[in-house]
């Protein structure tokens, strides 16, 4: 759909659309909500010469902000929406049609006019005489039909329905369980060959980031999410070759998250789901809120 008309519907003041009530009220605008979530990351993957397992577990809260309610929701207008604003839209154009003067009153007024040329009382009395025609006298009757007609055109797009939760603020420990094997198998003979053991055991705060964003969905009472990871977070590490080490972890493996978890059922309450890839799974728990 064209981003205009998606400009037009949001900014249309209309009534509540039949049969479209509301499961909950929309909070204020402004209202403080506190979410908290658990992320489990899953895998287990092999090469040649190399294999890794991973366990990483996120604990966090954000603090979330409610905006305004909307009757559009992130992802654009619904069908139904779209075909009410395409039947308004042939109400206004039909509206306007109707507004105008007939072809043959248009060439008789600008033939009259152009007699006046710039003689302003010739022209006062052009109007004089034309707000006596009987046609002229019906056009205004149609030009006020008209203007009814298109006031009355605004599509009905339900009521306010979408209500967005943007982070202040978001801040969690990570606990990783890491294991990484190389084994070379050196050059002929063997030579050079070894094995080397990698493993990060720890956990840590992780850097406050705007992690999560949501969307509630107030007539089907479901809630979608945005997931952004925190920044990797740096923690010990023992090489069964080298000794004592740190190294970098992200929360996230290979198993991709998509852009937009849901919507599962309920109104940003105790929700699960579990997101699988080639070597494991993302495991997604949002706790509770407040």
């Amino acid at each position: 759909m064209h981003r205009g008309l998606v400009a037009v519907l949001a900014a249309c003041s209309v009534p509540l659309a039949a049969g479209a009530a509301l499961a909950a009220d929309p909070a204020p605008a402004g209202t403080v909500k506190t979410v908290k979530f658990r992320v489990t990351v899953q895998e287990k993957s092999a090469a040649q010469y190399s294999s890794t397992a991973i366990a990483r577990v996120l604990n966090a809260e954000c603090q979330m902000v409610a905006q305004a309610a909307t009757q559009i929701g992130s992802g654009g207008p619904t069908p139904e929406q779209e075909a009410a604003a395409k039947a308004s839209q042939a109400q206004a154009e039909a509206a306007a049609q109707q507004a105008e003067p007939s072809t043959d009153m248009a060439t008789k007024l600008a033939a009259e006019a152009e007699k006046c040329g710039d003689d302003e009382a010739c022209l006062t009395a052009l109007a004089m005489q034309m707000s006596q025609d009987p046609e002229f006298l019906a056009q205004q009757g149609n030009l006020k039909a008209a203007n009814q007609a298109a006031a009355a055109a605004n599509p009905d797009l339900g009521p306010a329905r979408y209500q967005q939760w943007s982070p202040q603020s978001c801040t969690g420990d990570m606990k990783v369980k890491d294991t990484y094997v190389t084994s070379d198998p050196g050059g002929e003979g063997g030579d050079g060959a070894y094995t080397d053991t990698v493993t990060v055991d720890g956990s840590g705060a992780v850097a406050p980031w705007p992690g999560l964003f949501m969307e509630t969905d107030l007539v089907k009472g479901t809630t979608q999410y945005r997931l952004a990871q925190p920044a990797p977070l740096t923690l010990p590490s023992k090489s069964s070759l080298k000794g004592d080490g740190s190294k970098d972890v992200s929360l996230l493996g290979t198993t991709a998250l998509p852009q937009v978890l849901g919507p599962y059922p309920g109104i940003a309450g105790k929700q699960k789901a579990t997101i699988k890839g080639e070597n494991g799974s993302v495991a997604l728990e949002w706790l509770a809120s407040q």
